[in-house]
């Protein structure tokens, strides 16, 4: 082998191991249905463009029962989500539930997603900025999608790195309402 070709194919095994390294980390944080205390201070100061280049503050779904999901246009396994995430936030609209989706994308993308798709859901775009807030709400890696729920107290009670199922969806909505009345 050449000294050239070593060199790219150590780099290559370098960075498989940063990446795999950073996903089981990320994974530490897959809540399952113990629950860990998140601060979510840092998800409620932004403001995101919407869509249609309207500011959203995040704040406005604080004190609620809160899925924010974090997500791309060029990301295959977010894409295949999104209708279960507006099923689902159809059928738990009434209940106190808001799903969120803030795309780590630029808004002519979202905006066109949003279009031919017929997404009726918030769709906030927060570009590069919200790779740093996936970081702080427990997704090392950074990797796509991210789904959080936020309980009505700003705990996040469950996060999933991958693909949502919308029964797991519903699971985890389910638990947090119940454990509101229970209170």
């Amino acid at each position: 082998m050449t000294r050239k070709l070593t060199l790219n194919l150590a780099a290559i095994a370098v960075s498989l191991v940063a990446i795999a390294a950073g996903a089981l980390m990320a994974l530490r944080f897959d809540t399952g249905s113990g629950g860990v205390s998140v601060q979510t201070a840092a998800l409620f100061e932004p403001s995101f463009d919407d869509a249609d280049g309207r500011l959203q503050p995040m704040n406005q779904w604080q004190g609620r029962l809160l899925v924010v999901n974090f997500w791309a246009t060029w990301c295959a396994p977010c894409i295949e989500e999104m209708p279960d995430l507006q099923k689902v936030q159809a059928e738990y609209a009434e209940r106190g539930v808001t799903i969120v989706g803030v795309a780590i994308d630029n808004a002519s993308a979202v905006k066109r997603f949003r279009d031919e798709q017929n997404v009726a859901i918030p769709l906030l775009v927060a570009g590069a900025a919200g790779t740093e807030l996936v970081r702080q709400l427990g997704n090392a890696s950074g990797a796509l999608p991210y789904t959080v729920l936020v309980d009505r107290s700003g705990r996040v009670a469950q996060s999933k790195l991958g693909r949502l199922q919308a029964s797991e969806l519903r699971a985890w909505l389910d638990a947090a309402i119940s454990a509101q009345r229970a209170q």
